[in-house]
């Protein structure tokens, strides 16, 4: 049996695929391989010279875990995406067929307007100034500040050449 066009045996792409499927080394050694006279030690030592002396059969094994925990990823987003689309039909439901009275169709007008971000905690603060008090805080502020740089910062040099 000759190698396929991705560089390996059959034997070695079966191994490459059981490590890739989650199979310990020896483990999938031993399903692609004869092993009926090996011991676990003999098998677990070729299964390692394997995976680091073929470059080919490291990289689709690792190919494969790529993909198959992308797709357990994915699984696991579209039942996120069931389960609030379920929630979000059952909360409309009872919001719609509740009796007037009925708190459940209050908490689902609520629940629903919260996963669509309607009742956001927003804290508006307003500073009640006069234009008055605004104009008085600014000249204080001016004044400090002319009153300060009179003598602050300024060089004998400086002083020297406003006098000529």
């Amino acid at each position: 049996m000759g190698k396929r066009k991705d560089g390996l045996t059959p034997k070695q792409r079966a191994f490459a695929i059981a490590v890739g499927n989650g199979s310990d080394l020896t483990s999938a050694y031993e399903q692609a391989y004869d092993c009926d006279n090996m011991s676990r030690a003999a098998m677990r030592n070729e299964a390692s010279k394997l995976m680091t002396g073929n470059h080919d059969i490291s990289l689709m094994a690792s190919r494969i875990k790529d993909e198959n925990e992308a797709k357990k990823l994915q699984s696991l987003r579209a039942l996120e995406v069931n389960d609030r689309e379920k929630v979000l039909s059952r909360l409309r439901e009872w919001m719609d067929t509740a009796e007037p009275s009925d708190t459940n169709r209050i908490q689902s007008a609520k629940l629903l307007g919260q996963t669509v971000g309607l009742f956001k905690d927003v804290t508006i603060t307003e500073d009640a100034r006069s234009s008055n008090d605004i104009a008085r805080q600014l000249e204080d502020r001016l004044a400090s500040l002319l009153e300060g740089s009179d003598n602050e910062g300024v060089t004998s040099e400086q002083e020297q050449g406003n006098v000529h």
